[in-house]
């Protein structure tokens, strides 16, 4: 099966090629490229929290670091006709120096790597971009709860509609949007050569200058097939420790077939009275209000893994948001957001099988098989807030991927941009952003932290544009974490970022 999606890949590659020749837009150099140059340094020697989550895993979890990051992207033709072929595409090279880094920290990042292809509302594309999914703020958030921007983009195939797209005879009261997509997860660690299934189909009812809109949808996602040696004999793993990975397996997981499988010859107990492979994501809704001088955002990401939300008995645990937006650009206020997120409940401390009211204790981003969890090169896939414990090789000393999924988070975020004042290098406005989020750290079920542990995670970013060299920015932060969850300390970032158009050329 492994074999086939990638020979599927290689195609799909090949036909993204041929669309390029056929593509209005002839060129196909980059439009514009991007340099930065930046420097962390911490008090702890350890970068604060804010300073490295949700930034796609490129901030290395040591400090002092230098960073240098260079891209070149083509976006779509904007004068062409979008029922015709049009082409893109995007290369990210980061490259970090830093202290004592972890060893499953690379110097050198390829974050961004894909090509593109648009026709009508639809867009198709292979490599690795930057995402991310579910209905949330995009940016003061804590982040997507199963889809956050925390790890680095996992590479895919993907075919979707990107935003939101009016179904006609609605008239465009109705619009949809969606991703299909197939990854892979990389070939080490403890299950190698796992695969990654994805879909997200949200609706919008209610048009883009209407006063409400009302937003509803999911997002799903399977770690599956691979081979691991660490739990031969267990009766976790088939003998020869491959996990199921057929075509049939791929339409179980598809579907999240639980019942289907009574095969012990093909399957083991663990598959025959779960899943194949790791299920998880999130039911979100969301409403928006167009009061004229504001925008009122109110959403809520319903959590899944293990069946407790079909019984609701999970129906606690979630993200809770508002995001306040003033609508002008200028605004010295423009977005305030405010966010609650609870994984406390789980369904309850008790898995009993057959008893609906006793499914609990999901053990949120762990899972029995792909004891690698709910990540990607150690890095959190989703919410930052359940983070790794990571041992001082990169290993798991609990045995699983986190060992704190019990959380409650308050979590305030700000952004808006300064008056403008008369400076001989200053071009424009002065942007910022403020996040303020405190956790109360629980553990898990079956290790609780004694005493909760609870952290304060700070961070205030300044962009300034300046006139130098024809234009760019100067990007300054500060961040501090202080409790008894990480080590306490106050980090900086200072950086330099240039963006080339080749239209000015």
């Amino acid at each position: 099966m492994v074999n086939k999606v990638r020979v599927l890949i290689r195609v799909c590659a090949v036909l993204c090629m041929i669309n390029v020749s056929q593509a209005q837009n002839s060129s196909i150099t980059p439009d514009h490229y991007t340099v930065e140059l930046g420097a962390f340094t911490s008090s702890s020697y350890k970068t604060p929290f804010w300073l490295r989550s949700n930034q796609y895993g490129i901030v290395p979890y040591n400090s002092p670091t230098f960073t240098l990051r260079l891209g070149a992207y083509a976006d779509y033709d904007s004068s062409l006709d979008k029922r015709k072929f049009d082409v893109g595409y995007g290369l990210n090279v980061v490259g970090n120096l830093t202290q004592k880094p972890f060893p499953y920290e690379r110097q050198v990042l390829l974050p961004e790597a894909y090509l593109k292809v648009r026709k009508g509302v639809f867009e198709a594309y292979v490599g690795r971009r930057r995402e991310k999914f579910g209905l949330a703020d995009s940016t003061l958030s804590t982040g997507s709860y199963a889809w956050s921007g925390n790890a680095i983009p996992i590479p895919k195939i993907q075919v979707s509609i990107p935003t939101f797209a009016p179904i006609g005879f609605t008239k465009g009261w109705v619009a949809i949007q969606g991703t299909y997509a197939h990854g892979f997860l990389g070939a080490t660690g403890f299950v190698r050569n796992t695969m990654l299934h994805q879909k997200t189909f949200y609706v919008r009812l209610g048009r883009p200058k209407d006063v409400v809109r009302v937003y509803g949808g999911f997002n799903h996602q399977v770690v599956w097939g691979g081979r691991t040696d660490y739990l031969k004999g267990t009766g976790l793993v088939p003998d020869d420790g491959r996990l199921p990975s057929s075509l049939i397996d791929y339409y179980y997981v598809v579907v999240g077939d639980r019942f289907s499988r009574t095969d012990s010859s093909a399957y083991t107990t663990f598959e025959i009275t779960n899943r194949v492979g790791n299920h998880l994501g999130t039911l979100d809704v969301g409403l928006e209000l167009d009061l004229v001088k504001h925008t009122l955002f109110f959403y809520r990401q319903n959590i899944y893994e293990d069946g407790s939300l079909f019984y609701l008995i999970n129906i606690a645990d979630g993200l809770n948001g508002l995001r306040i937006r003033r609508n002008d650009p200028d605004a010295i206020v423009r977005d305030f957001v405010i966010e609650f997120l609870n994984t406390t409940s789980q369904g309850g401390p008790l898995f009993v099988w057959g008893d609906p009211s006793l499914q609990g204790k999901d053990n949120y981003f762990n899972h029995q098989q792909y004891r690698d969890g709910w990540a990607y090169r150690q890095h959190t896939i989703g919410t930052p807030f359940i983070p790794p414990a990571l041992g001082p090789n990169g290993e798991y000393p609990f045995g699983t991927f986190t060992a704190n999924n019990r959380v409650r988070v308050m979590h305030v975020g700000m952004a808006g941009s300064l008056p403008e004042f008369r400076w001989p290098v200053l071009d424009g406005r002065i942007t910022y952003q403020l996040k303020l989020s405190y956790s109360r750290n629980l553990g898990t079920y079956d290790q609780p932290y004694l005493p909760i542990r609870n952290q304060f995670s700070g961070f205030a970013n300044v962009v300034v544009p300046l006139t130098l060299l024809g234009g760019m920015q100067l990007t300054g932060a500060l961040a501090t974490d202080t409790g008894t969850l990480y080590t306490n300390g106050v980090g900086v970032y200072l950086g330099l970022r240039k963006v080339f158009s080749t239209e000015a050329y």
